[in-house]
């Protein structure tokens, strides 16, 4: 199973594929190499990328995708292989999904997503009533449950800003951005593996050039990418290259318990997806896994 993310933070660098191994060459003549079966996905953060037809046909061929960024590190495109459905079943069910199973199953998502933001503020020592009721009773405001997070988190992290916002030049935020596109682009990969369609959401919903779905089921996933910045900064921080790093690093080496065993973050992904592709398949909400932080 491919497990790297494969991070190219190197502007002019010319991507290629070698007797089985994708090579990576930076303008001053250096290479680094690494198996093309071992990887899952590849994330350009860089000006003037250069990638082999050779190279792209590789990555699309064994499930991979190439998620390319802008300079606040915000995925901005994707090359995925020829949209194929591995699972005719779960495409149809997922087409004629009843509106209240839709209903439940953003409920779970977003309850996955409060709990585990309320856990990293745990981690940093805070505690916060709203999210601790908003959960309690299952009514989620989700609007006001973030605004209510991001006032604890950032000052907890010493960011060097007081709010979240994808367009915001700030470092913190655009370390955010960066996580959240790889969580994005991971996703997005795995939805497809698993037979289901990216651009039919349970509650973003459709429009042009969008994939709604990919936002819906990352959701439970985006304070793990905060918890990972967290750390990050507690341990010194430093600049993209060494947070593209730590994501990488953590996306292997983080384990969410699941049922008896403990799973790698990066294969939590899949297994929450394919949980998602038998909720409709079943009609069972009940059927979706969503994964949570360690206490």
């Amino acid at each position: 199973m491919s497990f790297h993310v494969l991070h190219v933070m190197q502007h002019g660098a010319l991507l290629s594929k070698d007797r089985g191994f994708i090579v990576c060459k930076a303008q001053d003549g250096t290479e680094r190499r690494l198996p093309h079966t071992d990887i899952r996905a590849v994330v350009i953060a860089a000006r003037g990328v250069t990638l082999t037809s050779h190279f792209v046909s590789s990555i699309l061929e064994t499930d991979g995708l190439i998620l390319h960024c802008n300079e606040r590190y915000q995925p901005c495109g994707m090359t995925v292989g020829l949209t194929r459905v591995v699972d005719l079943s779960a495409f149809l069910s997922q087409v004629s999904q009843p509106k209240k199973l839709c209903e439940r199953l953003w409920q779970r998502m977003l309850e996955g997503k409060t709990e585990n933001q309320i856990r990293v503020l745990d981690k940093l020592g805070f505690k916060n009533k709203h999210l601790e009721l908003a959960l309690k009773t299952g009514k989620i405001d989700e609007g006001n449950c973030a605004r209510r997070y991001w006032k604890l988190y950032f000052p907890a992290i010493e960011a060097d800003t007081s709010r979240r916002d994808r367009e915001e030049g700030t470092a913190i935020n655009q370390m955010l951005n960066y996580g959240y596109a790889v969580l994005s682009a991971l996703c997005h990969r795995s939805l497809l593996v698993h037979g289901l369609l990216p651009s039919l959401g349970v509650k973003h919903m459709p429009r042009y050039r969008s994939t709604p779905l990919v936002f819906d089921v990352m959701e439970p996933f985006r304070p793990m990418v905060d918890m990972m910045l967290a750390d990050f900064q507690k341990s010194g921080g430093g600049d993209m290259k060494a947070w593209a790093k730590k994501v990488g690093t953590e996306l292997k080496e983080t384990r969410l318990q699941h049922s008896r065993y403990s799973v790698k973050l990066m294969d939590a992904i899949d297994i929450s997806i394919s949980s998602l592709a038998r909720s409709f398949a079943a009609r069972k909400h009940s059927d979706f896994w969503v994964p949570l932080l360690g206490e």
